[in-house]
């Protein structure tokens, strides 16, 4: 595919394949804007509208309006056409199969921000930031794509690179110029420097949970017993009425979700079959569902019926490793149970506001709390690659203080550089651009 990059005129489809007022439709590469002039019959001025008939033939296909981008001053970085036709599906299909007749190919997905970053126009981060904006579910994952795809976690990253050139040059000069008494910045400051450059990582690293959850969307598991009032709940905190609520024990045989904002957190909210013991082989899968769903939680929340004579006697064995939130149901009915948790009534809505506030204070983690313009997280790519970075930076530190040879130091240095490098897109495998772009829209 990388042969094709910078020499195909390439087209697709930008907006969603569906119905709508109007469709978007987008191509780039050497000569689509002389390719669309002779169709159109008129020059283009470039970022200027103009407005066209298109015609095959004898057929009227539509009005449409054009926009031309001269290359490089354009997403792509190269000539780029933007055609906005009536967004009937076969008006836009027409239109991009009549572009192919006339020698444009059809782009494969992400083909369009793959190309942008080749050209200089995006750094890597900035390019996995475009499909973080389209797909952001709340203001403030929309905030952090912003950032990302703003440049801020590509200047963190320069700024990193940059500690790291002075120090690997400081003690390559000296290993290239023995007799010139150079030497690199001596005992503790050199250590201190690398010791810095780590402390600058890690906190980086610590966004990466967070980051998940803001791209995935936090996953909350509501466990307990058969009647415990799962349902109640999930629905209580969603505000819908998105599961069946029932008086009769097991009515949720599968796992219900429904979605929830928290502080800008995108929280999926999974109801489970109650547990117990049971014959039944479709309950029994609803449990084995449930236990599935506790594993691959982010929070846990498990209820105890407060008006019966229950006691917090755990359905499953919960992992050591997932919070978990003990919450006791029905507060609007008298308390029997000796259970300990939240006191909660989803009848009156008593105790779900203080709920969704500890939620939100587990999910959030440690100084994570109010949202700030500033943020930004690491994907998993990333913290693959500054978990490397850690790795040779270490490696470094301690051969420097076991007066290791100041070439062995160099390598792990370098090797610490290359990781780093990467998550901009420095000398970037093709596989790995490969893979990522796949997981674009077509358009984008």
């Amino acid at each position: 595919m990388s042969e094709l990059l910078d020499h195909d005129p390439i087209v697709a489809l930008a907006t969603a394949a569906s119905p709508s007022a109007l469709a978007l439709i987008r191509l780039s590469g050497p000569g689509v804007i002389q390719l669309t002039e002779k169709w159109v019959g008129k020059p283009f001025k470039p970022r200027h509208a103009t407005v066209a008939h298109l015609r095959e033939g004898d057929e009227d296909i539509d009005q449409i309006v054009i926009t031309a981008w001269k290359g490089p001053a354009s997403y792509t970085g190269q000539d780029m056409i933007e055609v906005s036709c009536h967004g009937n599906l076969l008006i836009a299909s027409r239109i991009v199969s009549l572009f192919i007749a006339r020698g444009a190919r059809e782009a494969a997905p992400g083909e369009f921000t793959r190309r942008a970053f080749l050209n200089g126009k995006l750094d890597l981060s900035q390019a996995e930031a475009v499909m973080d904006l389209v797909h952001a579910q709340t203001e403030r994952s929309l905030r952090a794509a912003r950032n990302l795809l703003g440049g801020k976690l590509g200047r963190k990253i320069e700024k990193l690179k940059s500690g790291l050139i002075d120090l690997l040059a400081h003690l390559e000069a000296h290993i290239d110029f023995p007799d010139e008494d150079i030497s690199p910045e001596t005992g503790e400051l050199f250590h201190e420097r690398m010791k810095e450059t780590l402390v600058q990582i890690e906190a980086l690293l610590g966004t990466a949970d967070l980051g998940r959850k803001l791209r995935e969307g936090a996953r909350v598991v509501i466990v307990g017993a058969p009647n415990a009032g799962k349902s109640s709940l999930l629905n209580a905190l969603a505000g819908q009425d998105r599961a069946i609520v029932s008086e009769h024990p097991g009515t949720t045989r599968d796992t219900v979700e429904a979605f929830l904002s928290l502080e800008g957190i995108p929280v999926v909210l999974i109801d489970t079959a109650g547990l117990r013991e049971s014959a039944d082989p479709v309950e029994k899968l609803g449990m084995d569902r449930t236990r599935l769903a506790v594993e691959r939680a982010d929070l846990i929340l498990h209820l105890t019926d407060g008006s019966t004579h229950s006691t917090a006697v755990d359905p499953v064995s919960f992992p050591a490793d997932i919070p978990l939130l003990r919450c006791l149901t029905k507060s609007d009915l008298p308390t029997l149970s000796t259970a300990r948790g939240f006191r909660i009534s989803a009848v009156t809505g008593e105790g779900i506001e203080t709920l969704k506030t500890e939620m939100c204070r587990v999910l959030l983690g440690v100084g994570q709390g109010v949202a700030s313009q500033e943020e930004i997280f690491i994907n998993l790519r990333h913290e693959k690659l500054l978990r490397e970075a850690t790795e040779s930076l270490k490696t470094a530190g301690a051969a420097y203080a076991s007066k290791t040879p100041p070439e062995l130091i160099s390598v792990d240095l370098r090797a610490a550089l290359a990781s780093i490098g990467q998550i901009v897109g420095i000398a970037t495998n093709e596989d790995v651009l490969d893979r990522l772009f796949s997981t674009f829209c077509i358009g984008k």
